[in-house]
């Protein structure tokens, strides 16, 4: 089990690493830096990036970390941003709006914020590496469980100017989902992509990096009920598990016509808490 004093110090990281990117994302905006604040956040930048390395575990995680600092020749990340945040790309023509080519040899959004992201979530990641991940299911189901009531407060608020979603199948499913899932975690990433196996790919409605789950989603129809739902979850868990993020799945069945026989029993077959991945299921209505 990882110490207290680690779990503890990579809170602290992940703190100050909130701080890093509140002083340097300002600087293209602003569009002025002074040489001792450069300097000053640089320096910051190298012993937070230091004393997080030493944090990280797994050897792949690592190489990873340094590669959001290091990037390359074609791709920038934070060390091409911090080595010259103003420096102008020589290709960009001010006076034309429609410029291919944007202002900054290394913009913000595109170099730093995302490799910066990327790092801490390998950090965050880190404190869940031998977490587990059961109670976190439960957290999630006890959430989603909700759902329902969500649905209906805004179907009953009477209000033209927020109106009540329809459900018309899974990709809208998808997006409220998404929607909620992005009010408890900060990393949601939806479709992410399996490992290809035996010729072919598969994705994963979302995944959570910071704990290590990915939450599928299934709307129940007339030619998906009881039996074919379950044996659907099956076959889509048995690729899920290869991700290597991922240590639990949640699958959230939504039944709004009440085609499922027995909710209780798919729950209950399905749902392996002590499993490598552990699954949940949570039947919604």
């Amino acid at each position: 089990m990882m110490s207290s004093s680690k779990c503890a110090e990579i809170e602290r990281l992940v703190e100050e690493s909130r701080e890093i990117e509140a002083a340097v994302s300002i600087w293209q905006e602003r569009e002025t830096v002074s040489d001792e604040e450069l300097r000053r956040e640089r320096d910051r930048y190298q012993s937070w990036y230091a004393r997080a390395t030493s944090m990280i575990s797994e050897q792949t995680a690592r190489e990873k970390f340094r590669d959001m600092y290091e990037g390359g020749m074609i791709i920038g990340r934070v060390k091409a941003f911090l080595s010259g945040p103003l420096d102008t790309n020589q290709f960009y023509d001010p006076g034309n709006p429609d410029s291919p080519f944007p202002r900054w040899s290394h913009p913000y959004e595109t170099t730093f914020r995302p490799s910066f992201h990327e790092q801490r979530s390998l950090l965050q990641r880190e404190t869940y590496a031998v977490a587990e991940v059961a109670p976190t299911l439960t957290e999630l189901a006890e959430a989603f469980a909700r759902f329902p009531n969500f649905l209906q407060a805004l179907r009953g608020s009477g209000r033209p100017n927020v109106p009540a979603p329809h459900i018309g199948n899974e990709a809208d499913l998808q997006v409220l989902i998404g929607a909620c899932l992005r009010q408890m975690y900060e990393d949601v990433r939806p479709e992410d992509y399996v490992p290809e196996y035996r010729g072919g790919r598969s994705r994963v409605d979302f995944l959570l990096p910071e704990v290590g789950i990915v939450v599928e989603t299934k709307m129940t129809r007339e030619t998906l009920a009881d039996r074919k739902v379950g044996e659907e979850l099956m076959i889509d868990w048995s690729r899920y598990s290869r991700h290597p993020d991922c240590r639990g799945i949640l699958a959230l069945v939504y039944d709004p016509d009440r085609r499922l026989v027995n909710p209780a029993g798919l729950q209950s077959d399905l749902t392996q808490e002590n499993g490598n991945p552990a699954t949940r299921v949570l039947v919604m209505r």
